[in-house]
C-alpha cells in the first residue's frame, strides 16, 4: 500500500501517540520507545497490529525508519504472486514454511486495512 511521505530529520517535534502532548524526538531510541508502548497498548485491540501501526507510525516518525531491504524484497514477491499468479512453490510439500507465514500475514494486514479504506468510502 506504499508509504505515506513523511520528511523528518532528528530532532523534531511531534505530537506523541502516547501521551498526546508534543515531544522532542532526539533519535530512533525515543521513536521506538513510543512504538513499544504502542504495541502494549493495542495487545487487546478489535483492529490488526499492522492495521494499527500502517495509520499511527506517519503521525510521529517516518515507517521507512524501521524497514530494511529485505522487507521490500518480501513485499515485492508478495506483490509478483498475487499480481501475476505465480506459484509459490511447485506444491505445499515443497513451499518455504516462514515465507508462507510472512505472505498470510501481509496478506492480512493488507485486507485489514483495505477494509477499513471501503469502510470510510462506503464502498
Amino acid at each position: 500500500m506504499g508509504f505515506p511521505h513523511v520528511a523528518l530529520k532528528f530532532p523534531y517535534k511531534r505530537q506523541s501517540p502516547i501521551s498526546r502532548r508534543k515531544k522532542t524526538y532526539k533519535s530512533m531510541e525515543d521513536v521506538w520507545q513510543d512504538i513499544d508502548k504502542l504495541i502494549d497498548k493495542w495487545q487487546d485491540s478489535k483492529y490488526t497490529l499492522g492495521r494499527n501501526l500502517y495509520f499511527h507510525l506517519p503521525l510521529f516518525m517516518d515507517p521507512k525508519w524501521i524497514t530494511d531491504p529485505n522487507d521490500n524484497i518480501l513485499l515485492k514477491e508478495y506483490n509478483w504472486i498475487k499480481d501475476f499468479n505465480i506459484p509459490l512453490a511447485k506444491d505445499l510439500d515443497n513451499a518455504d514454511a516462514e515465507k508462507i507465514e510472512i505472505f498470510d500475514i501481509i496478506n492480512r494486514e493488507i485486507k485489514s486495512i483495505q477494509n477499513y479504506m471501503s469502510e470510510q468510502h462506503g464502498r
